[in-house]
């Protein structure tokens, strides 16, 4: 069968979007790397922009039925072929370990249930490390849509448009970074950016907001109506607003926005006790191998 590979560039960034749609409802084997996955790292502050020409699409005809992606920089990846083209798994590994590659290597997460996959990157000279990456789940049926909060805590949807600051400044004390977040042009830039991603629904993004009209908690929530599913990334709670139910509030007041919406099911890529505390339950499992 004969293939065309072509770089990516940013009108592709679509084509790249429907192959994880279609990937995920072909196989969820690959739902750690889901469309919303894609989204989010692209528009992130962190990702390396300034590489995206190495990603690697490729096609049979007009139709993608491969790619090859770094996650935010070089030294992790990921890839995936359509079911019917696996003759492409190996000339695509080889094309990572070339353009993927840090200095330390290159680092490839890989479902443990994925048997053929696991024997292919072993035999291209990858091993198995102690690092991984765990998937839950969450049927939304079963799901109890309590939100519960402080008299002086409000849930609301974000506003993208008019809390670029606001926002900024939750994700920088909510991820522990020290000292007060940075406020000048370039970031507050990138922070536009990360919230203008195409398909960020802002309804299904929720904040906590407290008596000072501060933000202090986050769930972002990511959902298509093509799919049955949404996917959680991220969450987190300002220091001071921790151990008070917040990241619970929030996560489950965004679940409830999707749920009316359509979707029936939701994933998170996490091991924390809070996110099986609300109902979520093991669902896959992966282990990084790594080409040094």
């Amino acid at each position: 069968m004969k293939y065309r590979f072509c770089r990516y560039d940013e009108t592709c960034y679509e084509k790249v979007r429907q192959f994880l749609i279609e990937l995920s409802e072909e196989n969820r084997i690959h739902i750690n790397w889901n469309w919303a996955r894609w989204e989010w790292m692209y528009f992130h502050p962190d990702f390396g922009n300034s590489l995206s020409e190495k990603i690697g699409q490729w096609f049979c005809g007009d139709e993608m039925v491969g790619t090859a992606i770094y996650d935010h920089y070089l030294g992790e990846a990921f890839f995936a072929v359509k079911k019917g083209f696996e003759e492409l798994k190996t000339e695509i590994i080889n094309y990572m370990i070339q353009y993927f590659s840090d200095e330390n290597g290159l680092g490839i997460a890989v479902n443990d249930t994925d048997d053929e996959t696991v024997s292919l990157i072993l035999s291209c000279g990858f091993t198995a490390c102690e690092q991984t990456e765990n998937v839950l789940d969450l049927l939304l049926d079963d799901m109890v849509f309590d939100t519960n909060t402080a008299c002086n805590i409000k849930l609301r949807a974000l506003d993208v448009k008019e809390d670029l600051y606001k926002h900024h400044k939750l994700l920088w004390k909510g991820f522990n970074h020290e000292g007060e977040p940075p406020v000048d042009e370039k970031t507050i830039e990138k922070q536009r950016r990360m919230l203008s991603a195409p398909h960020l629904d802002s309804q299904l993004h929720i904040v906590a907001e407290n008596e000072s009209a501060e933000y202090v908690a986050y769930c972002g929530l990511w959902y298509d109506y093509k799919t049955d599913y949404v996917y959680v990334e991220p969450v987190c709670v300002t220091p001071d607003y921790r151990n008070k139910g917040l990241a619970k509030a929030v996560i489950k007041e965004a679940l409830r926005r999707a749920y009316d919406m359509g979707a029936k099911k939701a994933y998170v890529i996490s091991e924390l006790g809070l996110y099986k505390s609300i109902g979520f339950r093991q669902y896959s499992h992966f282990t990084f191998y790594w080409h040094k």
